[in-house]
C-alpha cells in the first residue's frame, strides 16, 4: 500500500481558549465524512507545527478522492471546539506545497478566514498491509473507585461494531484487554497485539473503556473513549476517558490515555480456531438446598437462542439444543467441572456471546443458581483475568458466584493463510526430490542390467530389447548366475561375456571353486595379473544420492494454538 505523510503547519489560528488564551489545535482528515487521518494535539499555539500525517491512498479514495481537512481546539471535557476547514484531494495537497488554505467556519455570521493551514513537504511510503500491531498503552490521572484514601485497579477493554465475519452490528463485541494493575492511577499496561481483522478494519470504530479490577467480577467503570486503529498506530493522540454518568457543569473526564509505542507485529489468528477445549470450576456459588447443599451443574448456550424464551425454563424444555451440559457435582458450592469442547461453528463465531448458567439439580424442578455471558473471543484472554460474576436478578444478593477458567486451549483448522504458501511451496520442493530420487533409482536398476548405457542406447529401455551390439546378460551355464555382469567395469561387452573376465580361467575353474564374498581376483589365477585386466567387484554397489525425506517444513504456526 501507499502512504502520504504530509508535514502541515497552521498560521495564526483563532483564539478558541478565552481572551487571554489560545487554541490547543489538532487535526482530522475526513474522507466521505469518515476520518482517514490524524495529527498530534499542540498545547497553546495559534501556529502549530504538527507530526506528520499519515494517508492512506486506499482509504482516501485515491489520489482525486474528495477530502475535508478540519481543524480543531482540544478541551479537556471532550467537546472539541471547531476552528475550520477546507476541502481538497491528496493529489493537490502532495502538488501544490506551501500553498495556504483558508480556515473556514461555515457558523459563524462572518465568513473571515480563522486562520490558515499549509503543507509544506510530502513523503511517500509504499510497504504491504501491516496485520496486527503491538500497542503500548498509558493513561493518567484515572479516577479512584477504591474510596477516598484508595485508588483504582485498572484494565482496559476494547470493543469493536464489527463480528468476527466482517460485518457491522448494533452491539459492541469483545476485541482484546489489558492486564489489571494494582492501586495505580497512572497505569503504564503491558504491550497489547491488535490485528486488523480482529478491529474490522484500520478506519473501523473502536470503543476503549477502562474498569477498576473488584475480585468479586463487579468491575466499576472508569470511563470510554472513541477510536480508530489508524488513529492509534499513525498519530500520538490525547483520548479523553469520560463516564456519561457523571457528565454536568464540574466534570471534566476521568483521565486519559495515549499510546507509547505502537509496532507491526505478527497477528493472533484466531480467526482460524474451530475448537476450544475448556474447563470450567465454579466458587462460593449460592446454597439452594435446605439441609445439605446445592448440586451444581453448568449448561452453555448460544445467547441467540435465549432471545424470547425463559431462562428459567429453557434447560428442561430445550436442553438438546444447548451446546453443552456438564454432569452434576454433587453437594458441593466449588464445583470442578470436566472439560469439555465448544466447537466455534456451533457457537456462531468467536465474537457471538454465549450464556453459561449454573443450575441446582433437585428430583423435582432444577433451582437456577446464576449466569453469565461471555464471548469465545474474550475466553482467549483467560489468563489476564479468568473470573466472572454469576448474576440472579431473582435474587437480592447481586453475586451468586462466581465462574473462573481453569484451563483453555484453543485448535487452529490448519496453518494460517500468511503460512499456506510457503508450506505449498516446500511440499512441492519435497515431491520434486521425490521424483529426482525415484529418477535415480530407475537409473541406477538400468545400469545394473546391462552396464553403463551409451548415448544411443536410451536409458528407459528394457535390457531384454536391446540389440545384441550392446552385449547381452551372461546366461552361459559354466558362468556362476550369482555373479552380476553389470558391477564389472563399464564398455563394451562381447556376446558370451564381459571382455575383462577371462573366458578360459572361468572354464577350468568350476564355479563351487570361486570366492564371490571377493569375487574373481586375476591374481589367484594361475595365468596371473594381465596388464590391463581389472578386478570385478561384487560387493561394490553404485553411489546414491540419499535424499532426506522425512525433513518437515519450518513450522511458522501462532505460539498459542494447537493445529489438529
Amino acid at each position: 500500500t501507499t502512504h502520504y505523510l504530509l508535514h502541515c503547519n497552521a498560521i495564526k489560528l483563532a483564539k478558541k481558549d478565552g481572551l487571554f488564551g489560545k487554541s490547543d489545535p489538532f487535526v482530522v482528515v475526513k474522507s466521505c465524512g469518515k476520518p482517514v487521518g490524524f495529527s498530534n494535539v499542540v498545547m497553546k499555539n495559534l501556529n502549530p507545527f504538527w507530526d506528520p500525517i499519515a494517508l492512506d491512498v486506499e482509504s482516501c479514495g485515491g489520489m482525486d478522492g474528495p477530502l475535508t481537512i478540519e481543524v480543531f481546539d482540544f478541551d479537556s471535557d471532550g467537546k472539541h471546539d471547531f476552528i475550520g476547514s477546507f476541502s481538497s484531494c491528496l493529489g493537490e495537497l502532495s502538488q501544490k506545497l506551501n500553498h495556504r488554505y483558508e480556515l473556514i467556519n461555515s457558523s459563524m455570521k462572518k465568513k473571515k478566514p480563522q486562520g490558515h493551514f499549509n503543507v509544506s513537504k510530502v513523503d511517500v511510503q509504499n510497504k504491504p498491509k501491516a496485520l496486527a500491531y503491538s500497542i503500548h498503552f498509558v493513561a493518567k490521572s484515572l479516577a479512584r473507585k477504591d474510596g477516598l484514601l484508595g485508588k483504582s485497579d485498572p484494565f482496559l477493554m476494547i470493543y469493536s461494531y464489527m463480528d468476527a465475519k466482517g460485518k457491522k452490528t448494533d452491539t459492541l463485541n469483545f476485541v482484546a484487554k489489558t492486564e489489571w494493575i494494582k492501586d495505580e492511577l497512572d497505569p503504564v499496561w503491558e504491550p497489547l497485539t491488535l490485528s486488523v481483522h480482529s478491529c474490522g478494519g484500520l478506519h473501523e470504530d473502536l470503543t476503549v473503556a477502562v474498569y477498576d479490577y473488584d475480585s468479586d467480577g463487579g468491575h466499576d467503570l472508569i470511563g470510554t473513549c472513541h477510536t480508530t486503529l489508524w488513529q492509534l498506530v499513525t498519530s500520538k493522540p490525547t483520548l479523553l476517558f469520560i463516564d456519561e454518568k457523571k457528565q454536568g457543569r464540574t466534570y471534566n473526564n476521568s483521565g486519559t490515555l495515549s499510546v507509547g509505542t505502537a509496532t507491526e507485529t505478527a497477528p493472533i489468528y484466531d480467526d482460524n480456531i474451530f475448537r476450544i477445549n475448556l474447563q470450567l470450576r465454579a466458587r462460593n456459588l449460592d446454597n439452594k438446598d435446605t439441609l445439605g447443599k446445592s448440586d451444581p451443574y453448568l449448561v452453555v448456550w448460544n445467547s441467540m437462542m435465549l432471545i424470547e424464551l425463559d431462562p428459567y425454563l429453557v434447560v428442561k424444555k430445550n436442553e438438546s439444543f444447548s451446546l453443552h451440559k456438564t454432569p452434576c457435582i454433587k453437594n458441593d458450592l466449588d464445583p470442578v467441572w470436566p472439560a469439555f469442547d465448544l466447537l466455534v461453528s456451533e457457537c456462531g463465531s468467536l465474537t457471538d456471546v454465549l450464556t453459561f448458567e449454573v443450575w441446582d439439580e433437585d428430583k423435582g424442578s432444577d433451582d437456577f443458581i446464576g449466569s453469565c455471558t461471555i464471548s469465545l473471543r474474550h475466553m482467549l484472554f483467560w489468563e489476564k483475568n479468568p473470573t466472572w460474576r454469576l448474576k440472579n436478578k431473582k435474587k437480592m444478593r447481586i453475586n451468586a458466584g462466581l465462574l473462573q477458567i481453569i484451563s483453555l486451549t484453543p485448535y487452529v483448522d490448519g496453518p494460517p493463510a500468511v503460512h499456506k504458501q510457503q508450506m505449498q511451496q516446500q511440499q512441492q520442493m519435497q515431491q520434486q526430490m521425490q521424483q529426482q530420487q525415484q529418477m535415480q533409482m530407475q537409473h541406477q536398476r538400468q545400469v545394473q542390467g546391462f552396464g553403463q548405457p551409451s548415448a544411443e542406447f536410451p536409458s528407459n529401455i528394457n535390457a531384454s530389447m536391446a540389440p545384441s551390439q550392446y552385449g547381452a546378460v551372461a546366461t552361459n551355464s559354466e558362468f556362476p548366475s550369482s555373479i552380476n555382469a553389470s558391477m564389472a567395469p563399464g564398455g563394451n561387452y562381447g556376446t558370451e561375456f564381459p571382455s575383462q573376465i577371462n573366458a578360459a580361467a572361468v572354464s577350468q575353474y568350476p564355479p563351487q571353486s570361486i570366492d564371490q564374498t571377493k569375487g574373481l581376483n586375476p591374481s589367484n589365477s594361475p595365468y596371473g595379473q594381465q596388464p590391463g585386466q581389472s578386478m570385478v567387484n561384487l560387493e561394490k554397489k553404485p553411489e546414491q544420492t540419499m535424499v532426506n525425506l522425512q525433513k518437515k517444513p519450518q513450522d511458522n504456526r501462532p505460539s498459542y494454538a494447537i493445529y489438529d
